[in-house]
């Protein structure tokens, strides 16, 4: 392979293919035109990263990521650029639920990703006890909150309102974003509208509440209502994207290649060792970030290698009848529930283009921060624990016709106290470094769209730098 640096064809390197790399060879590709050099250096066997979509008998069903936010106009966009607008679907609308003492029930709305402002909106869920801790808060001492602090999640949530609530409701909702619990996770990076209530409520001379915070939040989503669909997914699933964006954006692509360190030229960069190149976008784990750029971004690197590592699995199964399959999208268990499955979705009941006729597709999840032991497990002690969890769940002994085990290793970057701060020391750093950039889910948040946009913010700022 030739990696000499062309003075009329810009040769970059984009180091991950997962999202990020992917939208930042794209974004390249537009920018810097036909003649381009663009590389993609993975480390595996296949492009898409965390996202990763199985072919069953019945169709593509997505392994990782399935769904985006809706409000995310920028990635819509994207998809109509790349001539996927016609594949894209929204959800059937069917509540999620939570189990709760051996049953089902629907996950409470008027909550914020489940803290919520009064005990009548999650008493179904918590029970008369916890619901009154909820409502004692303002019969206790006001809070204090100093605008930009920060706490993680579960210590607010347990210190204003108890430790039920983020059990039972928090930490299995924000665990199925990010797979950690409310705990490990700050409210600053992971609920920044809260963060920017209280900050607003904590200016002010009034004693205040949270359940008062909370309130204000909800009030503004009830005047303001979502003006589109919450989610949307892609027919044919993410591997769509992945093929769509690697057909545009034509790159080289070299699989199953370590680059093992970024070292500056007297023309640019040596991907060691790949070879000599203009420029180069790394789009990997913050973690193997932190390693590449130790010698030329030292503070980044201190930054990057700061970030935990969430890993989790997925079980997906096709079985042959959904008799007993609920009429729900899924079901958060979370850490603290009676299953080793952290959360079920009913992907056939979600999603109208996976119905089976006569069939369902399930999906079973498992794995947190704090329970990485799961990824060691067998295949098929995996699937045991997912059709003995979905009996508990459904009351249904189901015998799967299909299944696939995916191990997401270090799949998503734990949002703690203080990440947004190093992650924006480590992009100041960067940005100082002419002909380098980072992307990935480390940085602007961990949904496709977020990680995309990361992908097109640094190949932007490899564009400015070439220029």
């Amino acid at each position: 392979m030739n990696t000499n640096v062309g003075r009329n064809t810009p040769r970059v390197a984009v180091i991950g293919g997962g999202i990020a790399g992917l939208t930042a060879a794209y974004e390249l590709r537009k920018q810097l035109g036909p003649d381009a050099r663009i590389l993609i250096v993975e480390a595996y066997d296949r492009l898409g990263g965390k996202l990763k979509t199985v072919n069953f008998s019945t169709g593509p069903v997505d392994m990782g990521a399935e769904a985006y936010l809706g409000f995310r106009q920028d990635f819509t966009a994207l998809l109509e650029e790349l001539g996927l607008g016609g594949a894209l679907r929204t959800p059937s609308g069917l509540p999620s639920g939570l189990f709760v003492e051996g049953a089902l029930v629907d996950a409470p709305k008027d909550t914020v990703m489940g803290i919520p402002a009064s005990g009548d909106a999650v008493r179904q869920v918590l029970g008369e006890q916890a619901a009154q801790r909820i409502d004692a808060e303002r019969t206790g001492e006001a809070m204090t909150w100093t605008p930009g602090q920060d706490t993680t999640v579960g210590q607010l949530v347990e210190a204003r309102l108890g430790r039920a609530v983020v059990d039972q409701l928090v930490s299995p909702m924000l665990g199925g974003v990010y797979s950690c619990s409310a705990d490990d996770l700050s409210v600053r990076a992971t609920l920044p509208q809260l963060a920017a209530e209280l900050d607003r409520w904590g200016q002010q001379d009034s004693p205040f509440y949270l359940v008062d915070v909370i309130d204000a939040i909800l009030d503004k989503r009830r005047q303001t209502p979502a003006s589109g669909p919450v989610f949307r997914s892609i027919d044919g699933g993410y591997a769509a994207v992945v093929d769509a964006l690697i057909d545009a954006a034509k790159p080289e692509i070299l699989y199953n290649a370590g680059v093992e360190s970024l070292s500056r030229t007297s023309r640019g960069w040596y991907v060691e060792p790949i070879g000599e190149f203009d420029a180069a976008v790394v789009a990997t784990p913050a973690p193997t970030a932190g390693v590449l750029v130790k010698d030329v971004a030292p503070v980044a690197s201190d930054a990057l290698a700061s970030v935990e590592l969430a890993s989790s699995v997925v079980v997906g199964m096709r079985l042959a009848s959904d008799h007993g399959i609920p009429q729900r999208s899924g079901v958060l268990l979370g850490e603290h529930a009676p299953t080793e499955a952290k959360a079920f979705t009913f992907s056939s009941r979600k999603w109208p283009h996976l119905n089976v006729e006569g069939g369902s597709i399930v999906r079973a999840s498992f794995g947190t921060l704090q329970q990485p032991w799961y990824l060691e497990a067998d295949d098929r002690a995996l699937l045991s624990y997912a059709v003995d969890d979905l009996e508990k769940v459904t009351g249904e002994r189901k015998q799967p016709q299909e299944f696939f085990v995916q191990r997401w290793w270090g799949g998503l970057p734990c949002y703690g106290v203080g990440h947004m701060e190093r992650m924006g020391q480590a992009l100041n750093d960067v940005e100082g470094v002419a002909g380098l950039a980072l992307a990935g889910a480390a940085y602007q948040g961990v949904g496709v769209p977020a990680t995309a946009q990361s992908g097109v913010a640094a190949a932007r700022k490899i564009v400015q730098d070439l220029s």
